[in-house]
């Protein structure tokens, strides 16, 4: 009766030590989880010029030209930018954020798309209406004819074109069109 109940107590044991330590290591993730950001990133922008830290920020729900610099650590005194308005505008997914800082302090900022080239490495969606043909060139599939046939179709349609209409394009087809789609 004595073996039987150690029999017992040692089953109950090796029984519960797992479930102890699966309910430990929850109560320990979540607990990290509360220092997480609040929201995840929709995308990416990139700073540059005269920051300390240059380079590819996450772009959250309500990132600002103002917010995305400081975290880049302007280089000198900054006292105000211009132009006025970019100071609270809204970045958008590929955005490039360049800052020149005068000896005044006054920061000049400008906001300009990332190129292509390093929206497709980052997987950010290109813009089919705003690609040349060289930038259509680094997509997978297409060459120089392809690209130009996109540009033309696009001018020849009022200027702009839906990534759908890329089955339009004599060269595009239905399997090209399948890996050509997720850049967009």
């Amino acid at each position: 009766m004595c073996h039987e109940r150690l029999i017992l107590l040692l089953v109950a044991v090796a029984v519960s030590i797992p479930a102890v330590m699966i309910t430990r290591h929850g109560v320990h993730k979540d607990a990290l989880t509360g220092f997480s950001v609040i929201s995840s990133p929709r995308g990416f922008v990139h700073v540059g010029g005269d920051v300390a830290h240059p380079g590819m920020y996450p772009l959250t729900a309500n990132l600002v030209t103002t917010s995305v610099i400081k975290m880049a650590v302007p280089l000198g005194s900054l006292k105000n930018l211009a132009p006025q308005a970019v100071a609270s505008q809204h970045l958008e997914n590929g955005d490039d954020v360049r800052l020149k800082i005068g000896e005044n302090g006054q920061g000049t900022v400008s906001i300009d798309p990332i190129p292509a080239a390093e929206k497709i490495i980052m997987g950010i969606p290109l813009n089919i209406n705003a690609m040349r043909v060289a930038d259509l060139m680094l997509l997978p599939g297409v060459g120089p004819k392809t690209a130009q046939r996109i540009v033309e179709y696009r001018q020849n349609n009022g200027g702009t074109m839906t990534p759908e209409e890329l089955l339009n394009v004599e060269g595009i087809g239905e399997k090209k069109y399948k890996i050509l789609k997720t850049h967009f």
